[in-house]
């Protein structure tokens, strides 16, 4: 018989490990990005720049309707993103001609820079990708690639939320 079978031991030894978890659990930083009080507040201020092309409107809007809960834009904000959407898109098979429908991608990128009285919070760089098929009729070509921009815009703008967020909460 070992003296692992023993009771005394086991509960010793199983003692011993739930207090090493404890104290190992309790040097974790990590917390809730929601836990503290104000971010909510706070992310509802950020103001947005004005938009300069389709996509950037999009993004825009899904921003602001992230941000503030659906209350809208801030009236006197305390933060102000400047926000820069570009939009490109691929036909993988583009030199191909063929009746079926050819995959692509739409990349949407976002330069942003996040500022509270001139001084600067936080600046980045985020890109976010919708794949789609391009078509032969130029309709629904032109339709593709605006559904597949308006689904990158919906993700970017979730990315960008978390971004602000994760720099306000500091």
């Amino acid at each position: 018989m070992s003296s692992f079978d023993k009771p005394l031991f086991r509960r010793a030894f199983l003692g011993a490990v739930l207090a090493v978890s404890a104290v190992g659990l309790g040097a974790c930083q990590v917390q809730p990005l929601y836990g503290k009080t104000g971010l909510t507040e706070s992310l509802a201020s950020v103001g947005i720049s004005e938009p300069k092309n389709r996509v950037e409107q999009s993004v825009r809007n899904q921003m602001i309707f992230l941000l503030s809960g659906g209350a809208g834009e801030p009236a006197n904000p305390v933060y102000q993103l400047e926000l820069h959407v570009a939009s490109t898109n691929v036909n993988y098979l583009a030199q191909i001609s063929s009746n079926l429908p050819q995959p692509g991608r739409v990349t949407l990128t976002a330069r942003y820079v996040l500022t509270r009285d001139g001084k600067l919070i936080k600046q980045g760089t985020q890109r976010m990708d919708a794949q789609l098929d391009y078509s032969s009729q130029q309709f629904a070509q032109i339709r593709a690639v605006r559904d597949a921009e308006d689904r990158a815009a919906r993700e970017l703008a979730e990315v960008l939320k978390l971004d602000i967020a994760s720099a306000l909460s500091k």
